[in-house]
């Protein structure tokens, strides 16, 4: 290893293990998108420890254990495996598939697919349609729940858990992540994490980069600016999201207070060049804009669908 190479770092660990295993293995699973250039997948535990990292070497090889290696012994096809930094990966919903089966319940696979939505890596509809094409295999029920549970939008895993919260533990119409809130000038108001028009409420995660003073003082600010013009504005600090029910009744509060409210509602979504490009349209523009080649790698790592998957 070179002196100057730190090991641990994601990268230096994902190569380092690779290495150990050698052969015609992939790296699947959190490193696989860590490789692909997502953020949030940087292997490490709740508590900041070190994930495994997941080696797919197939049924036949026979290999002992190897630290800091999770080796994985289902069948991998050659229209899966594609070649990132050097290292032989799966592509890219095969290795979202496996980091859901690794996470092991729907909110946190939610998660894990909206992250993957957010690096830009694929689409909510080439995902699904890759899914359709899945046989009945082992974890399939759980990545397709979670994969109903997932939207585009959110741009960081608390973001997911709160929207989560909302829906399923508050029981609240669905909400929308991320969307520009403009006054009816057209003046910008501000961008909350999650906001449901239906019920005139928007929520904001506030994580340990919102307690500063003046980040403290932009957020009141713009708050102050939505609550001004008809839109109730309800946060979340960080810790508070494993207390769902807390969480919850803050949200149903929230309503109850946007319903009766007596400021008249004078904002809009998107403004008044109305919505930006979706997540999918956005994926349809880039490979337009790739040459041939490049096109065709990006294809061969999110496929819409994939021509075998008997042994998943």
């Amino acid at each position: 290893m070179p002196t100057n190479a730190c090991a641990d770092q994601p990268g230096q660990r994902i190569l380092e293990a690779a290495t150990r295993v050698g052969g015609d293995a992939g790296v699947t699973g959190w490193a696989s998108l860590h490789l692909a250039g997502a953020r949030w997948f940087e292997g490490a535990t709740a508590d900041g420890g070190a994930l495994p990292v997941q080696i797919r070497i197939g049924p036949a090889r026979r290999l002992s254990p190897r630290p800091g290696v999770l080796l994985d012994r289902c069948h991998t096809f050659p229209d899966e495996i594609v070649v990132r930094h050097g290292v032989r990966c799966l592509n890219i919903h095969r290795s979202l598939f496996d980091e859901v089966l690794r996470r092991g319940n729907v909110r946190d696979g939610a998660a894990a697919i909206d992250m993957v939505l957010f690096a830009e890596l694929t689409t909510s509809e080439r995902f699904e349609a890759w899914l359709a094409s899945v046989p009945r295999t082992p974890g399939l029920p759980l990545v397709r729940q979670a994969f109903a549970l997932s939207m585009a939008g959110a741009e960081s895993p608390p973001e997911t858990a709160m929207r989560l919260a909302w829906l399923l533990d508050a029981e609240l119409p669905t909400p929308m992540c991320n969307v520009p809130v403009h006054d009816l000038s057209g003046r910008f108001l501000g961008r909350p994490d999650l906001i449901c028009p239906e019920v005139g409420v928007a929520a904001e995660y506030e994580g340990a980069h919102h307690f500063g003073a003046r980040a403290r003082s932009r957020d009141l600010t713009r708050e102050g600016g939505l609550r001004n013009h008809g839109l109730e504005v309800v946060s979340v600090v960080g810790g508070e999201l494993a207390r769902r029910e807390l969480v919850a009744q803050r949200f149903r509060d929230a309503v109850g207070r946007a319903a009766n409210a007596q400021v008249e509602q004078r904002w809009e979504l998107h403004g008044p060049n109305g919505p930006a490009p979706d997540l999918a349209e956005r994926f349809r523009i880039r490979l337009g804009l790739l040459s041939s080649a490049r096109r065709t790698r990006v294809l061969a790592d999110a496929p819409t669908v994939v021509a075998r998957h008997d042994g998943a």
